[in-house]
């Protein structure tokens, strides 16, 4: 009779599993963030304009859109890379308020 029970338990942790994959596939379908959605798990800047558009996108699962590495090509232009820097610094901030304040943007009283 242990052995049964023992048994069903197994059974039951595995199915309860496969069910909690399956429904964090699904809660994932709608995701659009790079670092979840790249093959590459990394995202390349290379004009300001462009990273600057990307990143206001929001992740209809997540809200603000997780990037994971952001590498920046540039080509030697000091005045690119120094905007890139900036907008990957502010958007990383940013997450880090979202994620604290449990998905809320937090505004900066200046």
């Amino acid at each position: 009779m242990s052995a049964k029970l023992s048994s069903l338990r197994k059974r039951l942790a595995t199915l309860e599993q496969q069910q909690a994959d399956r429904a964090r596939v699904e809660e994932l379908a709608d995701c659009n963030c790079p670092e979840l959605k790249s093959w590459a798990g990394f995202h390349i800047a290379i004009y300001p304009e462009v990273l600057e558009s990307d990143l206001h996108e929001m992740c209809p699962v997540h809200g603000l859109r997780r990037f994971g590495t952001i590498t920046i090509f540039d080509f030697g232009n000091t005045e690119t890379t120094a905007k890139l820097e900036q907008l990957i610094d502010a958007h990383e901030l940013l997450l880090s308020q979202y994620s604290q304040s449990d998905g809320e943007i937090e505004e900066n009283e200046s």
